[in-house]
């Protein structure tokens, strides 16, 4: 079913009289049940209906759907606080149930003292055979008063038992699985906290869907607290001004599926392919955009300083893995780390003769610039501050750091900023001859609001936040790879909505014995990730992470040189192992899909070493041997194992109901491709 805004106003409107439903408004099929409250319109049933699964399995008494957060004021000038309206402490709404809809309509809402300032419906629409429900929320404004600010829809209330739930979300390593979470988990997207738009409820082999199917990847925050609430937060376009209506720019999936998280993972892949913009560039196997050179690196070295300091750990490095290698390069510029931003010029002495001396060999340089940040300490910060993000009092948005420099956030719409970043990237190229050029913070932090009335986009936020990189990043990524060149581009974290101008994802961040490889289950062969560090502390800690992160798709490494020193040596040389063995298999890892991880039939060991972790340096208990099934770009499957442990273990699975049992080496790996 699909209407236009003006044809459910008048539809609604024609039923204004009808008599509100006594029982809930039911939307099923043979796959899935939704139910909506007749007193406040809340959702109080979703169910798994051939399983006979409730995911609510007690409605609250006043389940809330929506909550809209608006506030007094006109144009930049806005109330601090906000006046809320929600659908629980509304009249009962008016609903419409056909056989594969269900529209549910408020009328005359009033905002704090103002009477009839809103508007709202709700649509909800499930196929006769469809296993998903997806809902929009349209709200038209009557207050000259009051504007949307902050749109809260869905709110799923009583959502699953803490008892008996774990919760999937993407992270800006892998993601985790949280079981049994007594805590509210939270994620602001798109940013290293939540890179892709979904959560999965899991109920042992039950599963729930619960995505913002949103091409525009729009900046939303999820909030989920199992036995309480799920939640979607969405700040407006035009945040605080009156009289702009909000129609739902996406539409908010809830499907069930059977099996386990990697299932869910499939479900939003797959509506990635077929809708989002950050693959329409297709596989890896398919792009000439994206540079061999960093598609073919197994090992990273996190390096820095002069030519002197780093080149010669960096070909040591090379040396001793014996497989293709990149070195991350931090100061190489002549500023300070984090102060003088964007001012990066001129290189210290010797940095390009370095670059060509490391890429003749093969090897990818990839020198760090901030591509969000602006130092206010700057003498041309008076030709910048025009182009920085304003909050809603009209200030510039200021972040600090380590060195304790007031750096402004940059908005990414404004063409002064782009050519300035594109400047900074193509005198890397030309004057310095890197292959590649890491682009920090792009996807780690979340979009800002910004109220500049002066820069052209909606006021607050929008689409223009993740449309300003795009326009930024499109025409640099088309200079990295024209006339003969071949440059690489890389950014912090993994927010999905960049990966077709980004090329690879620095996944450093805090390692966790609950990490699940979301982030491959969804695109692995769109994209590339990189890192394993975090694990330092130790052989085993390193070699348990390694092991790990190897079966899951990463480049390895991100070590400083220190790894090269003599008692490291068994650090280096599992690196330098698995790497090799990667160098060998990139139609898996790189063209090819990572399908599930294997769960051993056999009693493996555990291991425990120490990780830096989101909690901090911590104790972790980890397999000693990990696996997983990818499919190749030639369709083939293959077996990839990875042991930590000093001595070789058997790894037993089972496998299209067959089972199997593989030897694998001490502080080694195995790819086993199937016949």
């Amino acid at each position: 079913m699909s209407m236009s805004l003006q044809a459910v106003w008048l539809l609604l409107a024609a039923l204004a009289q009808s008599v509100t439903p006594a029982q809930p408004a039911q939307l099923a099929n043979s796959h899935l049940a939704v139910g909506f409250d007749p007193s406040t319109g809340g959702i109080v049933r979703v169910e798994a209906v051939a399983a006979n699964h409730a995911f609510i399995r007690q409605a609250a008494e006043k389940p809330l759907l929506w909550q809209l957060d608006l506030r007094e004021g006109s144009g930049q000038k806005v109330s601090a606080d906000n006046v809320s309206v929600d659908n629980s402490q509304a009249p009962a709404p008016v609903i419409l149930a056909e056989a594969q809809a269900v529209t549910l309509r408020w009328t005359g809402l009033d905002v704090a003292d103002e009477k009839g300032a809103l508007d709202v419906v709700v649509v909800c629409e499930l196929g006769s055979s469809d296993d998903t429900a997806r809902l929009r929320l349209t709200v038209k404004t009557h207050s000259p008063r009051f504007g949307l600010w902050n749109v809260q829809f869905p709110v799923v209330s009583n959502l699953s038992d803490p008892e008996s739930a774990a919760v999937a979300m993407g992270r800006g390593t892998w993601g985790v699985l949280y079981d049994k979470p007594r805590e509210r988990l939270r994620g602001e997207y798109p940013s290293n906290s939540l890179p892709m738009q979904f959560v999965l409820l899991q109920e042992e082999d039950h599963g729930l869907y619960l995505a913002a199917e949103d091409p525009q990847a729009l900046f939303k925050i999820f909030e989920i607290e199992v036995g309480k609430d799920l939640r979607v937060i969405t700040r407006a376009s035009d945040m605080g001004v009156p009289g702009r209506d909000w129609r739902s720019p996406y539409a908010f999936a809830i499907g069930e599926y059977d099996g386990g998280w990697m299932q869910g993972c499939k479900r939003y892949r797959a509506w990635a392919q077929a809708n989002a913009a950050w693959l329409s560039k297709g596989l890896l196997a398919q792009r000439g955009d994206v540079p061999e050179s960093i598609k073919n690196v197994c090992a990273w070295l996190l390096g820095g300083g002069t030519a002197g300091e780093a080149v010669p750990a960096v070909k040591q490095f090379a040396e001793a893995v014996k497989a293709p290698v990149g070195v991350h390069w931090y100061n190489w510029h002549a500023i300070p780390f984090d102060v003088q931003y964007p001012n990066y010029f001129p290189a210290k002495e010797g940095f390009a003769e370095g670059v060509a001396e490391l890429t003749k060999m093969g090897v990818v340089v990839m020198p760090y610039i901030n591509a969000r940040l602006w130092d206010t300490g700057n003498e041309n910060f008076v030709e910048a501050k025009p182009f920085a993000t304003k909050d809603e009092d009209g200030d510039v948005t200021i972040e600090e750091y380590g060195s304790g420099a007031k750096l402004a956030v940059m908005c990414p719409t404004q063409k002064f900023w782009q050519d300035k970043v594109a400047e900074i990237i193509q005198r890397l190229g030309e004057e310095c001859g890197v292959n590649a050029v890491y682009m920090d913070q792009i996807a780690s932090a979340p979009p800002r609001v910004c109220f500049d009335s002066t820069h052209g986009h909606s006021a607050g936020s929008g689409e223009w936040w993740v449309g300003g990189y795009r326009d930024m990043l499109t025409p640099i990524k088309a200079w990295c790879t024209s006339g003969g060149r071949s440059v690489g581009l890389t950014t912090e974290n993994d927010a999905e909505p960049y990966m077709d101008n980004v090329d690879a994802h620095l996944i450093w961040t805090p390692r966790s014995e609950n990490d699940i490889p979301m982030m491959t289950g969804v695109y692995s062969g769109y994209t590339l990730y990189f890192a394993s560090n975090r694990a330092f502390f130790d052989d085993v800690s390193y070699c348990l992470c390694q092991a790990r992160d190897f079966t899951w798709g990463t480049q390895l490494g991100w070590d400083g040189a220190d790894i090269l020193k003599p008692e490291h040596s068994a650090k280096l040389e599992m690196i330098g192992r698995l790497a090799r063995l990667r160098a060998n298999a990139l139609d898996y890892f790189v063209y090819g899909e990572l399908l599930e991880v294997l769960d051993p039939t056999n009693e493996v060991p555990v291991l425990v070493g120490k990780w830096n972790t989101p909690k901090g340096d911590a104790e972790v208990k980890v397999p000693a041997v990990h696996g997983a099934l990818w499919r190749g770009r030639d369709g083939s499957r293959a077996v990839v194992l990875a042991n930590a442990d000093t001595e070789a273990r058997p790894f037993a699975f089972e496998l299209d109901g067959a089972p199997h049992t593989v030897e694998v080496p001490a502080r080694n790996g195995v790819v086993q491709v199937l016949k």
